[in-house]
């Protein structure tokens, strides 16, 4: 008798080591999908809608068009998702999201892949205001910087998508906070993909291998 409870325990176990260790965020309509850890949180949201337009001169009308034109999911590595401090920058945890938009016509008209850099934190500028403080102060600037590139990186995928991923440090007035960013265009530039982390920089220390491995399960197939 004692064998069945043994034998059901052994099943148990199992189901257990087999069951999945992630679960995928996706947009069948946009071909788009990722992997996020199972533990993590994901939940879809409203915008952000503007990027690389100045949101000052949308219209209503338009801001409506924006709306229907995007898919953006939050993900939080929190064990309770928090939509307030989605994008916090010096989250304890790795926060951020993924985003799919039509661009307007004026967008696809104006952006170029080097706007991409530039979508969240203006890079170039980041880069130009370091360099000076370096020249000011050549060993506390380099010692303490206000803003370090770790990566910045060419990304092409299937059917023509590219764009830029970007990895980043910034001081900000609690500490150092690291961006993990992927900015990508179709290949007819009409639509713009977006994953994006953020977290402290001692939480991306401990999670920058997680958030590795979502960044390369980034998957978009555009629909023809």
């Amino acid at each position: 008798m004692s064998a069945v409870p043994a034998l059901l325990a052994a099943v148990v176990l199992l189901v257990g080591c087999g069951s999945a260790r992630y679960e995928y965020v996706t947009n069948k309509d946009a071909g788009t999908f990722l992997k996020i850890p199972s533990a993590w949180q994901q939940h879809p949201m409203l915008g952000p809608a503007f990027v690389g337009i100045d949101a000052r001169n949308v219209s209503p009308e338009a801001a409506r068009l924006l709306a229907s034109r995007e898919w953006v999911v939050g993900i939080d590595a929190a064990a309770k998702f928090d939509e307030k401090n989605l994008l916090l920058p010096d989250a304890p945890e790795p926060k951020g999201f993924v985003q799919v938009r039509q661009l307007l016509p004026e967008e696809a008209a104006t952006l170029s892949t080097n706007d991409l850099r530039n979508l969240l934190v203006s890079i170039d500028d980041a880069e130009q205001e370091q360099a000076e403080q370096v020249r000011q102060d050549p060993e506390g600037a380099r010692l303490s910087p206000h803003f370090l590139l770790l990566t910045d990186e060419s990304v092409h995928k299937e059917g023509g998508v590219h764009g830029v991923h970007l990895v980043y440090q910034l001081r900000v007035d609690t500490g150092l906070v690291t961006i993990d960013q992927t900015s990508l265009f179709d290949q007819d530039q009409t639509m713009l993909y977006q994953l994006v982390f953020a977290c402290s920089s001692w939480c991306y220390d401990q999670h920058g291998a997680q958030i590795h491995q979502v960044q390369t399960s980034f998957t978009i197939k555009p629909i023809t």
